[in-house]
């Protein structure tokens, strides 16, 4: 249960905003000991707004949130939109959302707020989220000029020499627009097995975070003939802001009826 000194209502002003706001009516709730009463809030910070986590709770495929919002300016402050981000300590994406302005209204300043939210279930992305998340404003990374795409994570048994190599890889690979994602090739095999494994650059040209679940893919040769495809299941693959990851795809057997050419190839995602 969500528990809050106070409880911001905000004005409803459509249908959405309706599902967003959360409206807890304290008449129903019973006195709390002094303890629950007062939540114990960091000072804020001069001339910041912060946001300070205190509980989540799944509602039918949703997830309600609750939240601090400490003002340490002298001035009050007006949201216009509300964008958010839940994530847990390892900055994985839990939920994110746009709200509307009445989430939050205004905060006075030097003081905090309590707030909470709603989160639809298609924002959601996982119903076990754990006591110590954080959630922060959505603010669009930038990209550091003149600095190109990284690694994000490299295995750790690979050697110096193989990693300045992917790394030279990387930089060489074509430039991408603003907001795409790419699977760029690396090495593909088949083995004793006669199965196909693929190894591939994911990079990330966009200002957010990305989830990658459930991908559905097509193996090109050469020859741009197709030789196998299907749908991969993966679970907390997330590639961060102009980052990038090596992951390998196992197409599993394939038919060699002919000669197959490995020597250029690529990979598209199709629908099935």
């Amino acid at each position: 249960m969500l528990k809050f000194p106070k409880i911001f209502r905000g004005k409803k002003t459509s249908e959405d905003a309706k599902n967003d706001i959360v409206d807890i009516n304290p008449l129903e709730h019973k006195q709390q000991n002094s303890e629950e009463q007062f939540y114990e809030l960091p000072s804020p910070n001069e001339g910041e707004v912060t946001l300070h986590f205190t509980g989540a709770s799944p509602a039918n495929g949703a997830l309600i949130v609750g939240f601090f919002v400490s003002n340490g300016m002298r001035e009050k402050v007006k949201f216009k939109s509300v964008p958010l981000v839940l994530m847990d300590s390892d900055k994985r994406v839990l939920a994110r959302q746009s709200f509307g302005a009445d989430v939050i209204g205004e905060v006075v300043g030097r003081s905090e707020k309590a707030c909470v939210v709603r989160f639809r279930r298609d924002n959601v992305y996982g119903q076990d989220i754990p006591s110590d998340c954080q959630i922060c404003f959505d603010i669009p990374a930038k990209r550091p000029q003149g600095i190109e795409i990284q690694y994000q994570s490299l295995p750790e048994n690979i050697s110096e020499d193989q990693q300045q190599e992917l790394e030279k890889i990387l930089a060489k690979l074509p430039s991408l627009k603003q907001g795409e994602v790419n699977f760029s090739p690396l090495k593909a095999i088949i083995t004793v097995q006669n199965d196909l494994l693929t190894t591939v650059i994911i990079r990330n040209f966009s200002d957010k975070q990305i989830n990658l679940e459930q991908i559905p893919l097509a193996f090109f040769d050469t020859h741009r003939e197709e030789l196998a495809r299907g749908v991969f299941n993966i679970e907390n693959l997330s590639i961060e802001p102009f980052k990038a990851i090596l992951w390998t795809f196992n197409f599993g057997s394939v038919l060699q009826d002919r000669d197959i050419d490995l020597s250029s190839w690529h990979i598209n995602i199709v629908k099935f």
